[in-house]
Order: structure tokens, then sequence, then C-alpha cells
């Protein structure tokens, strides 16, 4: 199976174009109840600082930023964090938004939570610079801080894609349409996903692709690079993970005096 491009993300036209289909309106209304979600989850304190790893135009930062958290956006596109900055300032929040690399970006001891959401973690070819990702963010927490990880994990994909594969294909209001084909590989280490956008007689084609983990690879992984107490959730209301769930969520901690 062919490999998408090692650095797909990092794409600005495959996220404006399709922008609309990731982050469709309902997803966008929920982001403040998600976050309420999310800080239930942590068990966030008032005033607590977050960082928002991969946080995209800042769905979820504003969002906590509007509930008296310190926020901090991290996120690899400049236009998303242009945005994101703009929006802040024009509502008046004091929240920062920084371009910058997850495999790089660490402020050690800084952050009492951080968040890894929307299945924004697994794009790296080189499964050491997932590792990477996870020690950067343990550098950043305070002693005792937490880690909150959402991806979709290879349990869901191994249910709802038969013999390695499903297609299916969407249309959305203004007449564009996404014909979608995802497939994982042999030993489902990773899920190739195709998309063909249609739009007033013009084809485009992208393709991504992220490393599938199941519940036990990456609790075992948490734990390897320094994490402890990890619980594993099926939702942000804290349902529990079985082969069910579309997300697998999990927490870890900082252990209490790990500088």
């Amino acid at each position: 199976m062919r490999l998408p491009p090692s650095e797909w993300y990092n794409d600005p036209e495959y996220w404006a174009t399709n922008r609309a289909f990731i982050w469709n309106q309902k997803l966008i209304e929920m982001s403040e109840v998600a976050t309420e979600k999310i800080a239930e989850l942590l068990e966030m304190k008032p005033g607590e600082s977050i960082l928002d790893m991969a946080c995209g135009f800042g769905r979820h930062s504003l969002a906590l930023s509007k509930q008296g958290y310190s926020v901090t956006g991290v996120d690899l596109n400049s236009n998303f964090i242009q945005e994101a900055s703009e929006k802040a300032k024009n509502i008046e929040l004091d929240a920062r938004f920084l371009c910058a690399d997850m495999r790089d970006f660490v402020e050690p001891e800084s952050f009492d939570n951080i968040i890894i959401m929307y299945n924004s973690f697994g794009y790296f070819l080189d499964p050491q610079e997932d590792r990477q990702v996870l020690d950067n963010c343990l550098q950043s927490l305070k002693s005792g801080g937490k880690l909150l990880l959402s991806v979709v994990g290879r349990e869901h994909i191994m249910q709802h894609q038969s013999s390695n594969q499903s297609r299916y294909w969407h249309e959305a209001d203004d007449g564009k349409i996404w014909l979608i084909e995802a497939k994982a590989n042999e030993d489902w280490t990773w899920n190739i996903v195709r998309w063909i956008v249609l739009k007033d007689n013009k084809r485009q084609e992208y393709t991504y692709g992220f490393r599938i983990y199941d519940e036990p690879e990456l609790r075992d992984l948490l734990l390897s690079v320094g994490y402890s107490q990890i619980q594993a959730f099926g939702s942000l209301s804290g349902k529990r993970y079985n082969d069910e769930s579309h997300h697998l969520i999990l927490r870890a901690q900082k252990p209490k005096g790990n500088i």
C-alpha cells in the first residue's frame, strides 16, 4: 500500500478546500459543550493553564478561554494561527496562539493541562516522532499536570472498514461532493484516506494518512514516555472505552515531582 506524502498535513490548500467537511457547522457549534466536558475529564480548576496542541483555528482554545482558563494554542498552519489570534483579539480574550511544529514545541513546566484533540495525533511516518510529541508534552506539563489525547482507535476502524477498506460520499449544501476511500494496510498500523473533491466541473484529489493505535498500544506508549495514572474513555462524557467507541480518549498524568 502506498503511503501518503510525508508532510500532507503541511499543505494549506488541503485544509482550505476541505475545512467545511472536516469541521462542519454542527461540530463548531458543539465546541463550547465539548470544552466543558474536556474540563470535567481533566478535573480542571478555575484559572488553570492549558495548551491546545494542534489547535487549528482555535475552536477549542477560544471556548476554553471564554470559560476563564489561561490558554495557549499551537498549530503548524500559520493561516489558522492568524485567524485564531484575530478572533481572540476581536472578542477581547487573553488567549495566546503560536505557529510551531508539535515535534519541536516545548515550554518546560508551563501548563497544568494539555489537549491533543480530534484525531490530530499519529500523522508522522516515523513512530519515534509520535513519541517525541508525547515527550514534549510531558516536559511542558507541570508536576501532576494532565494530558488528554483523542484518536480514532484501531478497534473502531477494524469494525467499520470491512476487508481493510471503506468507500462513501458526501454532498455539502453548496453542491461540493467528496468521494472518500479509506484503506488500512495489512497489519492495521496505517489508515490511508483518499478524497476526490468535485465542484463546478473541477476535480481535486488529496491523500492523507495516520498511524492507527489501539488502546493497549497507546497506553503502553504513554507509560514508556513517563506518564502515569492512564485512563481510557470512549467519549468526552466519560463513557468507558470499548470496540464500538468512535474515539479513543486517554487521560494521563505527569507524575508529581517529575521535573
